[in-house]
C-alpha cells in the first residue's frame, strides 16, 4: 500500500494540511506494529508529534526502509477515533515521518481495516 509522508511536522492538523497541499512524498509502507492508545493518550500524541514518545523509542527496531524502498512503520490508533497515524522515526525517538489514514468513519477495533481519507484515493 502507498501513502504520503511528511517530515518533521508538529501536529496532526498541520500534517493533514501539508498532505492536502501536496508538500509530501509518496512511498509504499508495511505496518510492523500497531500501538493502541486511549483517547486520553492519543490526543496529546497527535498534538505533539515532534516530542519524544516512549513507544517510538521502544520499537525503533521495527521501523526501517527495506531494499525495495518500502517503509516499515508503526501505526498509532485510538479505539474511539477513526484516524490512524503512520510513523517512521528514522532512528529518532519522535515521529520524524508521518502520514494519516482514515478508517472511513468507523471506530478502530482490534481487527482494523483501513481505507483512504478521500473517495478518489488522494491519501
Amino acid at each position: 500500500m502507498k501513502t504520503r509522508f511528511i517530515c518533521n511536522v508538529s501536529n496532526a492538523r498541520l500534517l493533514r494540511n501539508r498532505i492536502d497541499k501536496c508538500e509530501r512524498f509518496e512511498a509504499e509502507y508495511v505496518v510492523e506494529r500497531v500501538v493502541y492508545l486511549s483517547k486520553r493518550e492519543f490526543i496529546p500524541f497527535r498534538e505533539r508529534l515532534l516530542e519524544d514518545e516512549p513507544n517510538i523509542a521502544k520499537y525503533q527496531n521495527d521501523m526501517f526502509i527495506d531494499e525495495n524502498g518500502v517503509f516499515h512503520v508503526l501505526m498509532y490508533c485510538c479505539i474511539q477515533c477513526n484516524v490512524m497515524i503512520l510513523v517512521y522515526s528514522d532512528g529518532e525517538k519522535y515521529a520524524k515521518y508521518c502520514s494519516l489514514k482514515c478508517n472511513g468513519g468507523e471506530r478502530i477495533e482490534k481487527r482494523y481495516t483501513i481505507s483512504n481519507r478521500y473517495s478518489n484515493g488522494n491519501l
